[in-house]
């Protein structure tokens, strides 16, 4: 048994489950049973946390993919899961660091000008903009990750 390729696949497959978890279940239910504002403050106090888990769970995942490419363990295919764990990495470290705060900004300011959300006031507009990009994101990285799975599934196959 390949421990390295087990490690990769169980982050990677934990990371997926997480991410379809959040935008599937939570945040919908969230929105569904909380005020709107009750709900922003919730899903915007998970998602630090929600994209921390899927960094260190990428991580690990890239770890076990150089262990193997360190092993010479099954490497034929590999460049493909390489790139798709990156491109997850990517993904998830620009919502984190750039998309996050800019959204919380956006956040402020429309709460500061006293704008509803969905409203065509301009600071509600850029913060709608920034939610569009983070589910675009979010839905990339989900379609990465099984993507993974697909390549790794036929890969553990061959």
């Amino acid at each position: 048994m390949n421990y390295l390729k087990v490690l990769t696949l169980s982050c990677v497959s934990i990371w997926v489950g997480a991410i379809a978890f959040f935008s599937l279940f939570v945040a919908p239910a969230a929105f569904s049973v909380l005020d709107r504002e009750s709900a922003g403050h919730l899903v915007t106090t998970v998602f630090p946390r929600y994209y921390v888990f899927g960094l260190v769970l990428g991580l690990l995942a890239l770890a076990g993919l150089v262990g193997q490419l360190a092993a010479r363990a099954a490497v034929e295919g590999l460049g493909g899961s390489l790139a798709l764990v990156l491109l997850m990495l990517i993904l998830t470290s620009y919502a984190l660091l750039v998309l996050l705060p800019q959204s919380e900004a956006a956040r402020a300011a429309m709460r500061a000008a006293g704008a509803l959300p969905g409203s065509a006031a301009p600071e509600a507009l850029a913060f709608a903009r920034l939610h569009r990009l983070a589910v675009v994101l979010n839905g990339l990285t989900l379609l990465a990750g099984l993507a993974f799975v697909v390549v790794e599934a036929v890969r553990f196959r061959g």
